[in-house]
């Protein structure tokens, strides 16, 4: 009897000590997960990143307004792509009669069908597209990329350059 009574008692310290003891995982692992995912939200803003194309040099200007995450219509010595993807080349752009780029007008059709569709989601669509040109691309090029943008919806046309301050350092 007299063991019993101890072995009670020691069960029962034991219980009062295991329960001081014992932190709450659960609730410290959503505390942490909370936090994580606010620093990475607040951690930079990629709506005002462009992105980098590869053999691409951009023209330095003293331009002041820091650039918009837009549809990218890139152009480099060979190339033109939208979001990435080559759509025509410069050489075939330069011999078109005319301003219209018709390569470029399907890819801005479809952007604007999917943007069409994102509206009607709640989206609102805006018309930015920015240019990234080479500082060597002809203006002629330069000149009908903007006609086919304007034409296909897509009014508000920003050239991407580099600050000036930028080149020195």
């Amino acid at each position: 009897m007299k063991l019993a009574r101890q072995f009670r008692r020691m069960e029962a310290r034991t219980r009062a000590r295991s329960a001081i003891t014992t932190i709450n995982m659960v609730s410290l692992l959503d505390i942490f997960t909370i936090l994580l995912l606010f620093l990475l939200v607040q951690a930079g803003d990629p709506d005002e990143v462009l992105p980098v194309l590869n053999n691409l040099k951009l023209p330095y200007s003293s331009a002041e307004l820091a650039p918009k995450r837009d549809l990218v219509v890139g152009i480099d010595q060979t190339t033109i792509t939208v979001d990435g993807r080559p759509v025509a080349t410069v050489a075939q752009v330069a011999a078109l009669k005319g301003n219209a780029i018709p390569e470029l007008s399907q890819a801005l059709k479809s952007y604007f069908s999917e943007a069409v569709r994102g509206r009607a989601e709640g989206d609102k669509f805006a018309g930015r597209v920015t240019v990234m040109g080479d500082e060597g691309t002809p203006f002629v090029v330069l000149k009908k990329v903007m006609h086919t943008c304007a034409a296909e919806h897509f009014g508000h046309i920003s050239l991407a350059v580099q600050r000036l301050q930028e080149k020195a350092g």
